[in-house]
């Protein structure tokens, strides 16, 4: 395993912070003080960033310096059209390859989402199932789309985040995906994906006018 390098290690220590909204949509940031908090110099921070702004993470304004992309309506649609499209897709391919013992850990996943009990432990257990589910078609390109994807969102943008009636119909729905993924009915698993997604893009934009 050949060793990370220090602009890696910054760039998903502060891809990390956007995700968990230590960093917040709209925050102002310096190199300066990017680098102080990581403990690094401002050559690996400084590359970071630029691959942060490469992605649309950051953004960088000549007058007003380097904030955190703002995450807008329009942001919220793009990233789950394009999850509609991609996560299904996903679904079928993993539901071509899954073995008993695959679909065995994705029920386990699927239990540990229906037991977490804080707004944190329901994102994260809900992004370990999901990827679980995609790193099964065995397709890494569309996996890495994915991820992208899912990195874009920070967490209390998500509509899991602290909303119980958006708790409960997705744990139905990952129920419904992974049973459908045992029997075979790889149609039924991706239709079922597709709306899931789409009551999460609801469930996103929703959150962001309350807020």
């Amino acid at each position: 395993m050949q060793p990370v390098s220090k602009a890696a290690a910054a760039y998903a220590s502060l891809r990390k912070s956007i995700r968990v909204g230590d960093l917040e949509p709209g925050e102002r940031v310096t190199l300066k003080r990017l680098s102080e908090h990581l403990g690094m110099s401002l050559t690996p921070v400084r590359e970071a960033l630029s691959r942060l702004e490469s992605e649309g993470f950051v953004v960088h304004d000549p007058h007003r310096g380097t904030s955190i992309a703002e995450l807008t309506p329009a942001r919220i649609e793009q990233v789950y059209r394009l999850r509609g499209v991609l996560e299904p897709m996903a679904v079928r391919l993993a539901g071509e390859r899954a073995t008993p013992a695959d679909i065995d850990r994705l029920r386990e996943l699927v239990l540990a989402c229906d037991e977490a009990t804080t707004p944190l432990e329901v994102v994260e257990n809900n992004e370990d199932l999901h990827l679980a589910i995609y790193r099964l078609s065995g397709d890494s390109l569309l996996l890495g789309f994915i991820d992208q994807l899912w990195a874009g969102m920070p967490y209390p943008s998500l509509g899991l985040y602290g909303s119980q009636s958006r708790v409960s119909q997705s744990s139905q729905e990952h129920h419904r995906i992974v049973e459908a993924m045992a029997e075979g009915r790889l149609d039924d698993a991706a239709e079922t994906m597709r709306l899931h997604i789409d009551h999460g893009r609801a469930a996103a934009l929703k959150n962001l006018d309350a807020d």
